[in-house]
């Protein structure tokens, strides 16, 4: 391992020479007295292919070992003896391994954990063991402080003694009995591919190998995980356990992230010694192969948010040799079998408060990170906000494409196998090993992160445990991280003191919980409060300081809180910055009543419906036709709309339906809704094979009654059947529908509809429709035509857009539209919106529409929706349009759009669309990896042999001049769902809305004074649920509720003030009775009254 000792030297001298001045400072560990790095070997007996967790890496833990006031260092290692460092101040440390009596004795140490097991004043020190797989020589050891600097091993004495392939333990108490009780984290004996995963094996125990919670009873540790509720089954992978209260009822909850293909645990403490594991209720999408998590409070709310980390890369070359991703029909298997929705990513769980997470991880910039291990929130630089450090790196890639193609090649594997024996030295030699850098994000508030370019700590290494802690005392946080093959890496913070202030706390529990494990420090400024739980075992292998420190900006006085574990508060005022508190739990002087009732004011009251109404949608698979598209468009519905179909005075309901199924109707009286299965019953089966993609209630023959405009959409049929012509079904005044035989837009137009809209135009009396084409089947990303259809009065309608409307061929993918007088001449004019489209606005001059070029012609997004309202009540409609948001792989924005290139790339006579991301460096780059795009264009596999050759290759290298020239180019600046505001003649402002809107892609919008106050507030909903694996669903949202302040101000509520709500939101209806209905894709129909009027309800 030389070259790598040489490396380690380079980034010192590198460092040190480099003139950019970091935050943390690498330390020269010769001169601080630290020699220690984690070096493996290999062999055929006993390699990466033999035990899979062979380069995970060791562990660090920090902690005050002799009460000196100085945390010390303790590092585990893999194949040689383990570390203990004595603190001796001036950032210099003492080994006293050997004195101490801790190396170790076992095969092979992963995870360590120091914590005062005995209650006696002293950390001791607990050490996960692995990799034995022979023989039965992987105990976990227990090293019990004897208070002289040295231990005693007592794993045994303790029934801590585990056999398991263990990872690591999180002591916390979890039944608040008064002692440290200890999650058990293992990670499961079985080869990966020996399971079946049609048999979901989740509730059978594994005895001998699975998690375990163990209780403490008197000092000796027994298993009661079944008891309690816990998993201990052999589909355990268990890379990463984390512990803190979830939903503030101050009783600890358990985060465990499982490797390969089971899903993560998230166990809620019951407070009766058991846990109710909830995360598929909790949580929608998680990470896949989760390796590490930290759970703390990144925006400063006072609820803990979750952060999970995964092997997605950052590097764009990275992620073309090294990623795949499952396919659309695996993920459905793996999700068919109970193993959840899982995606190739970190994740960050934002915690909103009421049992649920909204997964932001792509919003905040934090989704990718390369191979990472431990994650860990801390506030670096003193500012307030909780920064976060990810560990990397893999020192031998078994993800490499190219070293799984060579390896998997006939020839190749004759060579390495011969006699029924593999040549293992050959096979894990030719492993390319590649070092990654570590990444750290700086908090910008918002639920925003930036890498953190000079921080110091972004060297590139195989990284794996880490620990932050105060080693010198000086009120910044520093850092150590353990390397595989490198010597550890220690940095320090070299924060100027006068930057930013903090403070640091020591606490002292109550008897067998000396280091108050489970208090919250709540620090309260007049901004925010700041919020710690005091649990040491964090991120990956690794524990913590237990102190803690907060940064406070340039904040001096603050208030103190500390909620202590069994029933006390302790509350200071006016507490200057810069210091050490110590605090004692007897001393707390206040009672925490942690089952208090809480009033909580809701606008919105969710009532159940009296019908089953249930959306249905068909089984096609939108990636089967097009291979290159990621997300689908064949299940946008259902729309709703609303009327009085058959003459009783009361508002009726009709809800689209997917292909296979009819559409339905609610009628009403005048209390409640009650499907009608009689009538239009053989009407509807006629045109059951259609996509009913848009529904319009509209008197179309002047008759005084509503009749049923039913438009035909999705990919799901051919572009050249009939079944794609619009239907219209005319209304006898009863509600009975009758076919009107017309064909819309006309006999020579089969289109996918997006919108439909109805308006007289001509100002003659009727209603005119506008049509406007939804997708191009097949082809996706080649614009759709709008269509004018002028009413000669008595329902019949002729297309007259080549006379009246010529601008509205070819204007884009097509998803909504509206009329609205917005120049007050008695005309109304038109908006559309669409995918890789501008916010067209079209004058209606006397029944001929022109388009006006605007500030909104070059908003080009991927629009869903869009609403029209006033907002500022000046008299001037503007307009609230729903786009994909930003919470998302895709990115776009004015200076480096997304673009999406249309040719037949290989002449067989059908086009492919090719969507890119454009880097800094002005070249587009297809987000398609190799094996795609090959599998979509074959003669790329000759232009590209290998992943090598593909990695840096933009659209200009893909493709030839010739064929890059004859592209059709499409543009999207903007992602944002957004709001502008109407300044007059045809001038609109884009103003500031609030950062929740973007988690998800919105398709419903509508507005209404809610609360009263004399302005229109907004509500939205959307999710998406059928895309590709790669880029993963977009499930954040639980509906919107904006409060409109007034001066184009508008707040965000957690909750919706009760407007809340899971699944694909696709339409949002608001009744003259003050109710709210709401459609979503795959589920019933949800209803909420509101009248303007707080309702207060009781939490818990």
């Amino acid at each position: 391992m030389k070259s790598y000792f040489c490396y380690f030297f380079l980034i010192l001298l590198f460092y040190s020479c480099n003139k950019t001045e970091t935050l943390f400072e690498l330390k020269n560990n010769k001169n601080i007295g630290v020699n220690f790095s984690n070096d493996l070997e290999f062999s055929e007996d006993f390699n990466v292919y033999l035990y899979r967790n062979f380069y995970n890496g060791g562990g660090v833990a920090l902690g005050d070992i002799n009460n000196d006031g100085l945390i010390d260092l303790y590092l585990t290692s893999n194949q040689q003896k383990n570390k203990l460092y004595l603190n001796i101040g001036d950032f210099k440390f003492k080994d006293i391994t050997d004195l101490a009596n801790v190396s170790g004795e076992k095969a092979w140490s992963t995870g360590v954990t120091m914590v005062d097991i005995n209650a006696d004043g002293f950390l001791d020190i607990y050490v996960c063991n692995s990799g034995d797989i022979v023989g039965d020589n992987k105990q976990n050891e227990l090293f019990i402080n004897n208070g002289n600097l040295t231990f005693t091993e007592s794993a045994e004495k303790y029934n801590l003694d585990d056999k398991g392939y263990s990872t690591h333990a999180n002591f916390f108490d979890y039944d608040k009995d008064g002692d440290l009780d200890v999650y058990l984290l293992n990670n499961s004996y079985q080869s990966i591919g020996s399971f079946n995963l049609t048999k979901n094996e989740r509730p059978k125990r594994d005895i001998l190998g699975g998690d375990k919670l163990m209780e403490n009873r008197n000092g000796k540790f027994f298993d009661v995980s079944q008891k309690a509720n816990i998993y201990g089954s052999v589909i355990g992978f268990g890379l990463g356990v984390t512990v803190g209260d979830v939903n503030n009822d101050d009783w600890e909850d358990i985060f465990v992230c499982n490797d390969f293909f089971e899903r993560d645990y998230l166990y809620i403490n019951q407070r009766d010694g058991t846990f109710k594991e909830d995360l598929t209720s909790q949580m929608k999408s998680i990470s896949a192969a989760s390796m590490g998590a930290d759970l703390a409070d990144i925006d400063n709310n006072g609820s803990n948010d979750i952060f999970v980390t995964e092997m997605l890369p950052s590097d764009y070359k990275r992620l073309k040799t090294v990623t795949t991703f499952e396919d659309w029909n695996k993920y459905q298997y793996v999700l068919k079998n109970g193993y959840h929705h899982q995606f190739t990513r970190n994740v960050l769980h934002l915690n909103n408060e009421n049992d649920t997470f909204s997964e932001i991880g792509r919003f905040s910039g934090v989704e990718a990170s390369d191979w990472s291990w431990g994650a860990l929130f801390f506030d670096m630089d003193n500012d307030g906000f909780k920064d976060l450090f990810i560990s990397n790196g893999i020192f031998k890639d078994l993800t490499n494409q190219d070293y799984l193609q060579y390896i998997s090649n006939k020839e190749v594997v004759k060579s390495i196998v011969q006699n029924n024996k593999v040549d293992y030295k050959r096979l894990v030699e030719i492993i390319p090993s590649e070092a990654v850098p570590n990444h750290s994000y700086r908090n910008l508030g918002g639920f925003q992160f930036k890498k953190f370019n000079n921080s110091g700590l972004n060297i590139e290494s195989f990284s794996n445990g880490s620990a932050y802690g105060d080693i010198d005392n000086d009120g910044d946080l520093d850092l150590v991280v353990n390397n595989v093959n490198m010597p550890v890496f220690i940095f320090e913070n070299k924060l100027n003191p006068k930057t930013n202030n903090y403070l640091k706390f020591e606490l002292e529990g109550n008897a067998l919980n000396k280091n108050a494990i489970g208090s919250k420090i709540l620090i309260k400024t007049d901004q925010e409060t700041l919020t710690q739980e005091i649990q040491p075992v964090r991120g990956f292998q690794s524990s913590v300081d237990v102190r803690a420190n907060f940064g406070l900006g340039s904040v001096k006085t603050v208030d103190v809180e500390v909620i202590w574990p069994y029933g006390g508060k302790t509350i200071i005022e006016n507490v200057k910055s810069n210091q050490i508190i110590k605090l004692k739990e007897s001393d707390a002087n206040f009672k925490n009543n942690n089952s208090e009732i809480k009033i909580e004011k809701i606008l919105f009251d969710k009532k159940e419906m009296t019908s089953n109404f249930l959306h249905k949608e068909n089984p096609f698979v939108d990636f089967d036709k097009e291979r290159l598209i990621y997300h689908m468009c064949s299940n946008e519905g259902p729309k709703i709309e609303k009327g009085d179909l058959n003459g009783d005075n009361f508002d009726d309901i009709i809800i689209s339906a997917s292909k296979g199924y009819d559409p339905t109707i609610l009628l009403s009286n005048g209390k409640n809704y009650k499907i009608d299965n009689k009538n239009n019953k053989e009407l509807f089966e006629k045109f059951r094979e259609l996509e009913n993609s848009e529904i319009l209630l509209f008197d179309a023959d002047n008759d005084k009654d509503l009749d049923f405009y039913l438009a035909s959409g999705g990919v799901e049929i051919s572009r050249y059947s009939e079944l794609l012509f619009d239907r219209l079904f005319l209304n006898d005044g009863n509600g009975n529908f009758s076919d009107s035989n017309q064909v819309m837009p006309d006999i020579d137009n089969k289109i996918s509809t997006g919108a439909v809209e109805a308006s007289d135009i001509d100002n003659d009396g009727d209603l005119d429709l506008f049509i406007g084409e939804r997708i191009k089947i097949g082809r996706y990303g080649m614009p759709g035509s709008g269509f004018l259809l002028i009413n000669d009065g008595n329902g019949k309608f002729i297309n007259e857009t080549s006379s009246r409307a010529p601008k509205f061929k070819e204007i884009g993918m097509i998803t909504d539209a509206s009329f609205i007088d917005l120049d007050n001449d008695n005309y109304k004019d038109l908006v559309i919106v669409g995918e890789y489209m501008g916010i067209k606005i079209f004058k209606n001059f006397n029944g001929k529409f022109k388009p006006i070029t605007n500030n909104l012609d070059n908003e080009k997004g991927w629009w869903n929706k869009i609403h029209l309202e006033d907002l500022n009540n000046d008299g001037k409609i503007d307009f609230i349009v729903g786009n994909h948001g930003l919470n998302s792989r895709f990115k776009a924005t004015k200076k480096n759009p997304l673009r999406l290139y249309f040719n037949d790339f290989d002449k067989n006579g059908f086009g492919e669309g090719i969507i890119c991301f454009n880097d800094k460096n002005g070249k587009d780059y297809p987000y398609a990896l190799r094996h795609d795009l090959i599998d979509q264009i074959k003669s790329l596999k000759k232009r590209f042999p290998d992943y090598e050759s593909f990695k840096d290759a933009d659209m200009t290298k893909i493709f030839d001049s010739n064929q890059i020239e004859g592209s059709r180019v499409f543009e999207v600046n903007n992602l944002e769902t957004s709001i502008f505001i109407n300044k007059g003649n045809f001038n609109f402002k884009k103003i500031s809305i609030p950062k929740e809107v973007q988690f998800s892609p919105i398709y419903a919008i509508n507005s209404n004074d809610f609360d009263n106050d004399g302005d229109k507030d907004i509500i939205m909903g959307g999710n998406l649920y059928t895309v590709k694996p790669e880029v993963g669903i977009y499930d954040a949202s639980y509906g919107i509720y904006l409060e409109n302040k007034g001066n184009e101000n508008f707040v965000f509520h957690k909750g919706g003030k009760g407007f809340f709500l899971k699944g694909e939101i696709r339409d949002i209806l608001i009744t003259d009775k003050k109710e709210i209905l709401v459609s979503r894709n795959k589920d019933s129909l949800t209803l909420f009254k509101f009248n303007g009027k707080w309702k207060f309800v009781k939490s818990f």
